[in-house]
Order: C-alpha cells, then sequence, then structure tokens
C-alpha cells in the first residue's frame, strides 16, 4: 500500500500519510512476518500495556517480557508493538469525539486490519479503562503567548553619541510555560512586522474563503 491514501472521500484521522508505525501494525497484524505471530490473546495483552504506557506508570518493561516470553515472541518485536500501539492510541485520542465508526472504518478499510484486533482496540479507546481526559492532559503541549505588552521609549544617549532621542519600541512576551522574553526594536523594523502580520491575515483570510474550505449545507 501507498503511504499516501488513494482514493478516499476523506482524510483519515492520522493524516493523509500513513506513518511509520502504522504501516508496521498493518504488517504484523496481517500475518506478514512469519517470526512475529500475534494471537487475539496477545493482542489483548498488548492492549493492557498500552493502558499502563499512557497512564505514566512505570511497569510496562515487566509487562512487555511477560508478554514476550508467554507469546514466544522477540523482546525487540514487542517493545515494537508497544510503541506502534502507542502512537496509533495518541493520534485516535485527539480524535476520539468523533463516531466511534469513523475511527474503526479507518483502521479496517485503509489500513485493512482485522476486524477483531479493531473491535478490541475501540473497545479499550471508548471503554472505562482508558481515562482519555488524564490521558489527553499528559501530551506534550505546544509553548503558546499569553500576554504582550509594549511600550514606546526613546533612547537619550548611548555609549558612542551623548544625544540620539532615537524612539524603539520596547516588547515584553509572556509565554505560557511560565517565561518572560523582552526584546528592543526600532521603528521601522516594527512597521514591517506590522505589514508582515498584516500580509499573513490577509492571506489565511483568502485561503479560508476558497471553497475547499467550505463546507457543504
Amino acid at each position: 500500500m501507498s503511504s499516501r491514501i488513494q482514493s478516499y472521500d476523506r482524510t483519515p484521522f492520522w493524516g493523509q500519510k500513513i506513518i511509520r508505525e502504522l504501516k508496521y501494525l498493518q504488517f504484523i497484524l496481517n500475518n506478514k512476518d512469519q517470526s512475529v505471530n500475534v494471537s487475539k490473546d496477545c493482542f489483548r495483552e498488548l492492549l493492557k500495556a498500552i493502558i499502563l504506557v499512557l497512564h505514566g506508570q512505570d511497569k510496562i518493561a515487566d509487562r512487555v517480557e511477560s508478554i514476550s516470553t508467554k507469546f514466544n515472541i522477540a523482546e525487540k518485536d514487542c517493545v515494537l508493538l508497544v510503541a506502534s500501539l502507542e502512537k496509533l492510541f495518541r493520534l485516535a485520542i485527539k480524535f476520539s469525539s468523533k463516531k466511534q465508526e469513523v475511527i474503526k472504518d479507518d483502521l479496517i478499510a485503509i489500513l485493512k486490519i482485522p476486524q477483531d484486533f479493531v473491535s478490541d482496540l475501540i473497545n479499550v479507546l471508548y471503554g472505562a479503562k482508558l481515562n482519555i481526559e488524564n490521558v489527553s492532559n499528559n501530551f506534550p503541549k505546544n509553548i503558546y503567548l499569553l500576554s504582550i505588552n509594549w511600550r514606546l521609549d526613546v533612547s537619550l544617549s548611548t555609549s558612542s553619541l551623548n544625544r540620539t532621542l532615537d524612539p524603539f519600541i520596547l516588547v515584553q512576551m509572556n509565554l505560557s510555560n511560565g517565561e518572560s522574553l523582552s526584546f528592543e526594536i526600532s521603528l521601522d523594523v516594527f512597521h514591517k512586522l506590522r505589514f508582515s502580520v498584516a500580509l499573513a491575515l490577509k492571506e489565511m483570510d483568502e485561503i479560508l474563503n476558497k471553497s475547499f474550505f467550505k463546507l457543504n449545507e
């Protein structure tokens, strides 16, 4: 299968490109590798391990070793399976507000994962054992801007000139991680920045107004 989705009427929950973790699951769960035989019981044990991983528990190493011994699968393959399933779950959790059928259909129709495995996966994703809200709060979050303050100031003198009276903008940015950044910019640079922001907003508005992004009533 191509790494990009072909002839599908919508983008699946993981995006346009099938990442390597999903390709690995597709390969293994369809018995393409005879050295890694994942039975239904084995898959359910892997899902129990995923619940531990997503809740941040540190007993995963013992669980992986146990699965490796019980089902005669190399430990490195168990690690790859757990890592790939973790990636799948983290992608699915972001879209868990969608109907179960949407995620289920993507896994069966595109990844061709056997239905028995998909049913167990959906049961865990939407079941009581996996607290999606708590798991989502453990996801890494991008730093974002909380507030920005600025003021116009005047430099009365510098080390090279006794009197300059050059105006400048003093900017302070407060970030979500508690960090505070301060910097100075000249009026010329400030006007260039203002123009660039206005241009970017205008281009974004033009893109959003294209019919491709409009929902059909």
